[in-house]
């Protein structure tokens, strides 16, 4: 075996490898709008998710109305509950939509929704409850209210334009050194054994690094609800990922077994024509 550069061609094969699963992911995860929309759903929809956008839209209607100060934390209880409702499920919906358009053309504007569609059904439980906190609503407090300021998102068009170019050189080039590495390494089962090798570290690496990803998506966030928000966002995300590193893991599990497997049997067969002479 020709060490030098086996290692070396194993820790190219190990890079795009690690390359290609990130690329995979990211394409389907965060590109592809459907998926993106369904997972960010899921996140949101999570209790303190939905409280922490009630937490944003109070903040911004006090800001606009400061009477309504008094009331400020049962507004932001109310809108928590209702956004639980199914009536107002789409709304989860469309900004989800609205973020994905953000991340991934590069448009910082901020996030803004339109409840005015749904005011009878946010003012109903409010008035069967405390009719005299309904009266300090203002008619036009539902219009035009800013979840996410300006910039508040990240950039990640440059990403989603050269992703599918990624993934495919680095499937290609993981494939051809595959190839190039199982033929240098004269003995089959070491070669098999050195990339099963490769995959498990592929796949050790791509889980390790999730957690760093997430203090990467966080170091700029100053607000404690899009805190929220994004980590739940991200975790979301994320398990995707961690599954396809589970994946890695396994497959190069499987072929130090069969490199094993075929080292030994080798072995022996040359231990066996050894007795014969």
């Amino acid at each position: 075996m020709r060490s030098p550069i086996a290692i070396l061609l194993a820790a190219l094969l190990g890079v795009l490898i690690y390359v290609g699963n990130f690329a995979w992911w990211f394409d389907r995860e965060v590109v592809d709008s459907q998926n993106f929309v369904d997972s960010a759903v899921v996140a949101i929809g999570r209790e303190d998710s939905r409280e922490a956008m009630g937490r944003l839209i109070v903040d911004q209607l006090v800001d606009r109305y400061p009477i309504l100060i008094v009331v400020e934390s049962n507004l932001v209880g109310m809108f928590s509950d209702l956004l639980a409702v199914p009536a107002l499920g789409e709304v989860i919906g469309v900004v989800a939509i609205d973020v994905h358009e953000r991340i991934t053309t590069g448009n910082q504007n901020a996030i803004v929704i339109n409840l005015d569609d749904y005011r009878d059904v946010i003012m109903a439980p409010l008035i069967s409850v405390a009719p005299r906190l309904a009266d300090l609503i203002p008619e036009d407090w539902f219009v035009s209210i800013e979840v996410l300021d300006d910039g508040a998102l990240p950039d990640l068009s440059l990403y989603a334009r050269w992703i599918s170019t990624a993934r495919f050189v680095a499937f290609v080039g993981a494939a051809a050194l595959t190839a190039l590495l199982l033929w240098i390494v004269k003995r089959r089962g070491i070669g098999v054994v050195l990339v099963g090798m490769v995959f498990m570290l592929a796949g050790f690496v791509s889980g390790l690094l999730v957690p760093g990803g997430r203090w990467l998506a966080m170091r700029d966030v100053d607000s404690r609800s899009i805190e929220v928000l994004v980590t739940n966002a991200y975790n979301e995300f994320a398990r995707s990922l961690l599954l396809s590193a589970a994946v890695l893991v396994l497959i190069g599990l499987g072929l130090v077994a069969v490199g094993t497997a075929l080292w030994s049997s080798l072995e022996d067969d040359r231990s066996t024509r050894t007795s014969a002479i």
